[in-house]
């Protein structure tokens, strides 16, 4: 069926099963560059300019990725110095009309994906697995993540120590890197790390890649990377970082109730080996974290919410299980467990340690958290620790455990054990993967069905991408350290891509912009049957037409069946409630999201049709507004429409962003939202100044307004004060 409309859009308009051929072929072959060490350090201002650059050559050209695999780009020169102390980068990003470079973002760890840019991925343990990212603006915004696991895990809350400029003039764009080696975590003695490199230029929607420039594969994907060689004699001292802060808080609840409160605290972070790093955290404190998006479910399962604070991010991928992602419908250890309740709101943590690291082709994950006495649940240890060995080029074998119970006085752990195997396709483009994992739980007073298994297989390329997913959840399986939101239950999904590229016309001539890049198709299905084999949930979502144009505008249109069994009734919203029963509607989903790199952007997701046994209709819009460096707005609505025999009802969900960047280190957020079914509207405000690497201020405006009656009452209010500073030995 996918096919028949493909070929029913014509033949001149879709290259069916093939892609473009490109002038040259991508390089394949695993390139290797050179570092060179130097005694005098460039200064960091982002102008190339210094002597000490002349002794490192370019380590190669960058090739075309997008639009055209292979053809020619522009220019990018990249150099690499090192002294013992420190990782020099040195871009130069030639532009043939540097007028029109796209630099909107300025503030620290900012999304650039409106943005020209350059990414860097460094494997410093050569293990073709792991890899820190840093990236650049031309305006000077500096970004940093780590990868784990060939991109499964992008852990982009991470927050490294190092020095980077840029600057702009008549040839393109530069920038400076300064990466000290106590923030990196190496193997000793290595002479070789893995390098690759992508450049963004916005304008023309063009990436281009130092090495492995084929559009099967992407830079997050580390064993697609080069060799850096030639380091030697890198020092990281004594390894120990120590963290003091102190955290100041003023609140104010239902006005009248107001406390003000102050505490010190400390984190140390210590390298028991140069790739094995224990930390201590006391007094742990989280009020820089940005607040949830508000979210609206209308479901019966519980939401997820992504984990954002700093202590529980670092090195995240490595407690990462079997193929079980974020977002998922199971998850052995979720770290949003811990230091908060069901509710979200703060539960204190005392002290905690945490130990990481990868050691002789082991990975290793150990967090211990004690936390305080809160709501008639007495203080806990919250345990868990991964072990996983790497086995070939890619992939790990390797277990899990968790012990603990954050919201009661039931004890609780869970084991498991799973392998994952990734590779070359054999069969054709791209990358294969597959994983099969098994866990056992093991909760006071329960025993019997507590197990929960599953497997998977999926290639993913360019033109192809298909996957096949299948798990059991036995009812009496839990994790209360985890994300269960569905027991009792078998799960049986696939999908399928095909993703073709619009013909080029001439491999030298620029395509233009309306034309279509590539086009979208799709087919994914979802069934969950009980233990018995009786459905409970069916889904198939076809994907007949999708687009993305050269400009970076993109149109997709969905068409989705659904089947319901419900063995009980469940509360939608307040006074309207599904009765029990057999249910199926069809829907229909369209998407259209405007390029990044205008001043104004916008999206629009319309979506409407059947609901149960009545109809529903949903609307979610965002504009975004980026006409400097210095400022960055949105303002975004959602809307679900209901009516059901039952009842009808809307919820409505506003949100408006307001960030303001003086210099790439003195930022101001923030962050407004309303929903009216909690009637109220919350503002989450945050100055971040930056004075030098390594020291950090924050200061925090919470308040909530409720509404009663025909009034506005601001029901809570926060101000929190917070500044750290790191001494490193």
């Amino acid at each position: 069926m996918i096919l028949a409309c493909v070929l029913a859009l014509g033949p001149g308009s879709i290259a069916v099963g093939a892609r473009a051929a490109p002038p040259q072929d991508p390089v394949r072959e695993r390139r290797v560059a050179r570092a060179v060490r130097t005694e005098t350090a460039p200064v960091i201002d982002g102008v190339l300019d210094d002597a000490v650059w002349a002794l490192a050559e370019p380590i190669g050209e960058l090739h075309q990725v997008e639009p055209i695999e292979g053809a020619p780009t522009e220019r990018t020169e990249v150099r690499v110095l090192f002294d013992a102390e420190h990782l020099y980068l040195g871009v130069r990003c030639f532009d043939s009309d540097p007028v029109r470079i796209v630099g909107t973002q300025m503030a620290r760890d900012a999304d650039l994906d409106p943005d020209d840019r350059v990414e860097i991925v460094i494997d410093t343990f050569l293990d073709r697995r792991n890899a820190y990212f840093f990236q650049m603006s031309p305006v000077g915004s500096k970004g940093d993540a780590l990868i784990a696991n060939n991109g499964q895990d992008f852990n982009k809350p991470w927050d490294g120590i190092w020095e980077g400029k840029s600057a702009i003039d008549a040839l393109g764009w530069s920038f400076e890197m300064a990466l000290p080696f106590q923030t990196l975590a190496f193997a000793p003695g290595a002479s070789a790390w893995g390098l690759n490199v992508n450049r963004h230029v916005k304008r023309k929607n063009e990436v281009d890649r130092w090495n492995n420039g084929s559009r099967d594969y992407f830079v997050f994907q580390i064993a697609e990377a080069g060799d850096l060689t030639g380091l030697s004699g890198m020092r990281q001292g004594l390894g120990l970082d120590l963290v003091p802060f102190f955290h100041a808080d003023w609140t104010n609840v239902n006005p009248g109730d107001a406390d003000l409160a102050g505490k010190p605290g400390f984190d140390a972070f210590y390298r028991l080996t140069p790739s094995l790093q224990a930390i201590l955290t006391v007094n742990t404190d989280f009020a820089e974290t940005e607040v949830d998006a508000r979210r609206l479910n209308l479901t019966r399962f519980p939401l997820f919410f992504p984990e954002k604070r700093d202590f529980f991010l670092q090195d995240a991928g490595i407690f990462g299980f079997g193929d079980l992602g974020r977002g998922d419908a199971l998850l052995p250890f979720f770290s949003r467990r811990i230091g908060l309740d069901a509710n979200g709101e703060e539960v204190p943590i005392l002290y905690g340690g945490k130990l990481t690291g990868r050691h002789a082709g082991w990975n290793v994950g150990a967090l211990d958290v004690h936390t305080e006495q809160q709501d008639g649940v007495p203080e806990k240890d919250l345990f868990v620790t991964r072990l996983s060995r790497n086995i070939g080029e890619q992939s790990t074998l390797g277990g899990i455990v968790t012990s603990g119970n954050p919201s009661g006085t039931r004890d609780n752990a869970v084991f498991g054990v799973d392998w994952n195997y990734r590779a070359e396709n054999p069969f054709g483009d791209g990358t294969l993967t597959s994983s099969v994992w098994a866990l056992h739980s093991a909760t006071a007073g329960i025993s019997g069905d507590d197990d929960a298994f599953g497997a998977s297989l999926a290639v993913r390329s360019d033109l192809w991408r298909w996957g096949v997913k299948a798990r059991e959840v036995q009812s009496d399986f839990d994790a209360l350290l985890g994300f269960v939101p569905r027991r009792g239950i078998r799960s049986f999904s696939g999908d399928v891509q095909y993703r073709p590229r619009a013909v080029v016309p001439a491999a030298s001539a620029a395509p233009s912009q309306a034309s279509v890049r590539q086009w979208r198709f799709g087919l994914e299905s979802v069934l969950v049957t009980d233990m018995d084999g009786d459905v409970e949930t069916a889904s198939i979502e076809l994907q007949p037409f999708g687009f993305e144009l050269e400009s970076g505008d993109e149109l997709n249109l969905q068409l989705v069946q659904e089947h319901e069994d419900l063995a009980a009734p469940f509360d939608i919203h307040d006074g309207v409630t599904i009765p029990a029963g057999t249910y199926d509607w069809l829907r229909a989903r369209v998407e259209v999201e405007s390029a990044l790199k205008r001043p104004v952007s916008a999206t629009l997701r319309l979506e409407g049709g059947e609901f149960y046994d009545g109809t529903r209709e949903d609307l979610e819009c965002e504009v975004s507004w980026r006409p400097s460096r210095w400022f960055h707005g949105s303002v975004g609505y959602e809307q679900n429409h209901v009516d059901l025999r039952q009842g009808a009802f809307a919820t409505e969900i506003g949100r408006v962003r307001a960030d303001v960047s003086f210099s790439p280190d003195l930022d101001w957020f923030n962050f407004v939202q309303f929903d009216n079914e909690s009637d109220s509207l919350g503002w989450n405000s945050r100055l971040r100044w930056i004075p030098v690497p390594g020291q950090e201020l924050f200061v925090v405006w919470n308040q909530t307004v409720e509404r009663e009656g025909d009034a506005l009452v601001s029901s809570f209010q926060e101000a929190a004060f917070k500044f750290g500073c790191t001494f490193r030995f």
